[in-house]
């Protein structure tokens, strides 16, 4: 196991900063209807006060090289408006890249691919919440296992939180209603060059246990 990065950032801290964004919307609901000290005893049941770290691939670098060629080829085709065919990824190669390639340093550690299931990312998660500013939060970690839904629409990518689980508990159904409305992807929707970048795609979903990333027509 790798030491893992103090000061989160890059991509890696948009999609873990959204993860814990939810966890406080959660919090600031129990606060608000049923008081502050049922606020605390959620923020005791469902965080802890330090991380419990996701697991790290083990890269064979042969295999990291021809992950790498794939994903080069097809950004750059898809840079150049050529065409390419689908981008198809596996849970391995999504732990691989966070194993391996710098942008995405920022989630080794905190986040790890244990599935495609359906149209859900299943993942172990240990997301810091000191970004989120609060004082209640400092030092508190998200440990545990999340379900994501992804997908692309009209050029915004949508990642919606589906189920959280804590220590083997869910968080509770009335707050999971609210978690589920909120796209965790709305900062990278936000970034100037992301954005470039959606605009070229078509598609972007869970199929056959796969990532598949299908490019626009030119």
């Amino acid at each position: 196991m790798t030491d893992q990065p103090t000061t989160p950032s890059g991509r890696g801290c948009l999609f873990y900063g959204g993860i814990a964004a939810a966890v406080l919307i959660v919090l600031t609901i129990a606060g608000g209807i049923l008081g502050v000290r049922h606020a605390k005893k959620m923020l005791n049941d469902f965080t802890d006060p330090a991380p419990q770290p996701a697991p790290v691939a083990k890269a064979i670098p042969a295999e990291t090289a021809g992950l790498r060629k794939r994903v080069d080829d097809f950004r750059n085709d898809v840079r150049a408006a050529r065409s390419p065919a689908p981008l198809s990824l596996s849970p391995d190669d999504i732990n691989n890249l966070i194993a391996t390639d710098p942008d995405l340093e920022p989630l080794k550690g905190r986040l790890f691919v244990t599935a495609f299931e359906g149209n859900q990312i299943k993942a172990q998660i240990s997301a810091p919440l000191d970004q989120l500013g609060l004082p209640i939060f400092r030092g508190r970690y998200l440990n545990g296992h999340g379900a994501f839904a992804i997908s692309l629409k009209s050029g915004l990518l949508y990642l919606k939180v589906q189920e959280i689980e804590v220590r083997g508990r869910s968080i509770p159904e009335n707050y999971m209603q609210v978690i589920r409305a909120q796209n965790l992807a709305k900062p990278l929707n936000a970034n100037p060059r992301v954005s470039v970048a959606l605009d070229k795609l078509k598609s972007v979903e869970i199929k056959d246990g796969k990532l598949v990333i299908v490019p626009a027509s030119p």
